[in-house]
């Protein structure tokens, strides 16, 4: 029996996953409908949205008081979203909160690895909420199933 089919097994659902040239995990979701690039970051404390793609897609948000950064940028403006959802294929993520922030920063690290940017960084809020297992071998995220997850097409 392999990994994947024993988590499947045990009320898990799988998000394939692709693996960059420099080895980091992607994942592609939704954003209210809008395609997006999710980058797996198991080093991030929260699920972050690009601010600029917020703006973009006319989202609604609010500024919090605390500051944030990473992955070079510090003493960033952190903003919470109010209506928006993140999808991965027919998984909805559970963040504590879906936050947004300028990612211009990790973006330009990316970049500078040859990388493509992202506008959406999935972090450990959702992976430790869904107890998440990573299986190098078959590419893919598990996350444990949620009660509220949208049904799969009929």
């Amino acid at each position: 029996m392999t990994l994947a089919s024993l988590l499947i097994q045990t009320d898990y659902q799988q998000v394939h996953l692709s693996r960059s040239g420099v080895g980091h995990f992607h994942a592609t979701g939704s954003l209210n409908g809008r395609s997006v690039v999710v980058l797996i970051d198991t080093g991030a404390a929260s699920t972050v949205v690009s601010l600029v793609l917020v703006r973009q897609m006319g989202l609604s948000f609010n500024k919090l008081k605390m500051k944030g950064g990473g992955a070079g940028g510090a003493n960033l403006d952190i903003y919470q979203l109010t209506d928006a959802v993140l999808m991965l294929g027919e998984i909805k993520p559970r963040p504590r909160a879906l936050l947004a922030m300028d990612l211009t920063h990790v973006n330009q690290a990316l970049a500078q690895k040859g990388e493509s940017a992202v506008d959406v960084i999935l972090g450990s809020d959702v992976l430790e909420a869904q107890a998440a297992v990573i299986d190098y071998g078959s590419s893919s995220l598990f996350l444990k199933r949620q009660l509220d997850l949208v049904s799969p097409p009929a």
